[in-house]
């Protein structure tokens, strides 16, 4: 009978501490051993188990403010040495901002018969037209980067339009490629 009371006794200690002892809190599993802790008023206190963190998956994006906007109008110039009467140029600034380093890029696409064959070219310029490239880069910063695209034409069929308006002669498009491959890319070649 002494045995038994002693181990009882013992038992009864052993759960005596183990119901108030609350273990050290691992990331994601919390472990009371009792009651759970709540304020005077016996409300539940909430624990903090884990924080799990949140991350958002970023595309490449890239934009042309009021692209819609804008429009080139050609005018008469004094033609450049190579170039044949009438000769036309035009340009408009564009400001563009990407999350990514981009190379931008030029295409032409006529409208009627005003412009003959391939007499046009498009350029990019920040000097007014004393540099020509046919490709810009864009800072990957977001931030908005300025430049002017300009279209020049030469040896354009004039007889083709009515004096005074503003005939629709072709379209250039923007275009851009990333200049490097993004380290995740779904998309990707």
């Amino acid at each position: 009978m002494v045995k038994k009371s002693i181990i009882a006794i013992a038992l009864m200690s052993m759960l005596a501490t183990v119901s108030f002892a609350q273990d050290t809190q691992v990331p994601g599993q919390f472990k009371i051993d009792g009651n759970w802790p709540a304020t005077i008023t016996i409300t539940y206190t909430p624990i903090e188990i884990c924080r799990i963190p949140i991350v958002l998956e970023v595309g490449m994006f890239i934009e042309i403010e009021d692209c819609a906007k804008k429009k080139i109008v050609l005018k008469q110039v004094t033609c450049p040495s190579g170039q044949t009467f009438p000769c036309y140029k035009g340009c408009v600034t564009i400001k563009v901002r990407a999350n990514f380093e981009a190379q931008l890029g030029l295409k032409l696409y006529k409208v009627g018969s005003v412009i003959n064959g391939s007499n046009w070219k498009a350029y990019f310029t920040n000097d007014g037209g004393a540099t020509k490239p046919t490709t810009w880069i864009v800072t990957g910063d977001g931030n908005w980067n300025t430049v002017d695209v300009c279209v020049e034409a030469w040896d354009a069929n004039i007889y083709a339009a009515a004096p005074g308006t503003q005939v629709a002669v072709g379209e250039v498009a923007v275009t851009a490629i990333p200049t490097a491959t993004p380290d995740h890319c779904d998309y990707c070649p």
